[in-house]
Formats: structure tokens, sequence, C-alpha cells
């Protein structure tokens, strides 16, 4: 896949788990260890799965 949609993916992934941790009362013990790990999980794939664009010039 596509770095750049991984990573468009990855970053919103990451804005609501902030919001999600900010506005979470009494779940945030368990909301933010998860979400963590998702994320993480997340930047990884973009990292290890993420194929750059191709250049024009290469044959």
């Amino acid at each position: 896949m596509d770095r750049n949609t991984l990573a468009f993916i990855a970053i919103a992934v990451t804005i609501l788990y902030g919001v999600t941790v900010g506005v979470a009362g009494d779940a945030r013990g368990v909301i933010a260890p998860v979400g963590a790990g998702i994320v993480a999980i997340m930047w990884i794939a973009v990292g290890m799965l993420g194929k750059d664009p191709k250049d024009p010039g290469d044959r």
C-alpha cells in the first residue's frame, strides 16, 4: 500500500486516540495502554508495509 495512504490513516488514528484519552473519564486506565499499542502498531505498519511512490525516471 502507498506510504502516504498508510501515514494518513495512522495520523487519523493517532488524533482519535488523543481525543478519546482526553475525554475518557474512568476508563482512561484501559483506553490509554490499549490505544497506545494500536497507535504504535499503526506507525510500525507505515514503516514496514508502506511502499514509496516509484520515481518516474526508474524503468
